[in-house]
């Protein structure tokens, strides 16, 4: 019933409480890398170019932001338990539609070939919200990735929400008119400044094409086998979807790269939201566009806060992101 809470006593007595056990250290290597670039396309030299990586600030090749997503404790889960029995919470679900709601990203130290990543999961927190639709409960996850030194590399966070009513999105409303043909931009080699930006920069768009080709190379790049993701007759008959879909963080990864894409090798992502407003399939066109919303210096570093989105070739808007990086100052 509206306005009544979903959310019992018992579920929220395992907030805080740690989902899966120890899993051994993994190791970032160049072959990880590899297969992460290839699955999002990425020719961002930073990540594969030894003399262009020497260059920057790093003093050499560093890994994109988003691999994190590959030592997710639920994706290291399924070499234990393919049949997706590890998903399984402590409780139970209050309503049975499901879909995943966002993903976020904390940066602070970057991941380096040969670097071991020990990460913990727990349950972060359950809220309700009311949708068109009836009573909403977020189930967030949070995940604590640390290096060889115990060092805190990155949080990551996604939340998957109980929904009351029916999961389908824009049912009965009109398709907007498709955009017009917007083309991706290469990946430059030069540095944006702090100074050059001012709030209403456009960054430059991101297309991708999602194929199920596409869709399974980042299974294999992240270990994320989920049976929606490649099997059409699970998708379309327990699930009722039309058709298998794409993995949310893949798509959160592409909207990283248009931020990793503009702001240089001496620039660095800090903080990453993604939020999904709709299902992706294989054959849709996803173009990715954001521009600057403020900017500001904080302990002398200067900060630059983006909003971002990705469009299908309908013109449906089918995540909405925002971002913040640092970026050199002249001076």
């Amino acid at each position: 019933m509206a306005g009544e809470s979903a959310i019992t006593d018992e579920m929220r007595s395992h907030i805080g409480a740690r989902l899966f056990p120890d899993f051994p250290p993994e190791e970032v290597t160049v072959w990880g890398i590899r297969r992460f670039l290839e699955a999002t396309t990425d020719e961002n030299p930073l990540w594969q170019d030894e003399q262009y990586a020497n260059r920057t600030r790093w003093g050499g090749i560093i890994a994109p932001p988003v691999l994190l997503e590959a030592f997710n404790p639920s994706n290291h889960a399924f070499r234990r338990s393919p049949d997706m029995s590890h998903m399984s919470l402590p409780f139970t679900p209050p309503f049975p539609r499901t879909f995943q709601a966002f993903n976020e990203f904390q940066f602070f130290i970057p991941l380096r070939p040969g670097d071991t990543i020990t990460s913990t999961c727990k349950l972060g927190d359950i809220y309700q919200r009311e949708g068109q639709s009836g009573r909403m409960v977020f189930i967030r996850i949070d995940n604590e990735h640390r290096n060889q030194r115990n060092e805190l590399v990155g949080i990551t966070s996604e939340a998957m929400v109980s929904l009351e009513g029916s999961s389908a999105k824009g049912a009965g409303a009109s398709e907007p008119a498709p955009p017009g043909k917007v083309e991706s931009r290469t990946t430059s080699t030069g540095q944006i400044y702090f100074e050059d930006v001012e709030a209403g920069v456009q960054l430059p768009p991101l297309v991708k094409e999602i194929t199920l080709f596409t869709i399974l190379k980042w299974a294999a790049a992240v270990n994320d086998y989920g049976p929606h993701h490649f099997d059409y007759q699970f998708a379309t008959q327990s699930l009722g979807l039309p058709n298998v879909v794409a993995h949310g963080p893949h798509n959160t990864a592409f909207l990283a790269q248009l931020i990793t894409n503009w702001i240089g090798g001496n620039g660095m992502l800090k903080k990453h939201y993604a939020e999904m407003r709709g299902n992706v399939f294989p054959g849709d066109t996803l173009t990715f566009q954001g521009e600057v919303a403020k900017k500001y210096v904080q302990d002398g570093e200067g900060y630059v806060e983006c909003e971002t989105r990705a469009e299908n070739q309908n013109g449906r808007r089918v995540m909405l992101g925002r971002s913040t990086v640092t970026l050199p100052q002249r001076k």
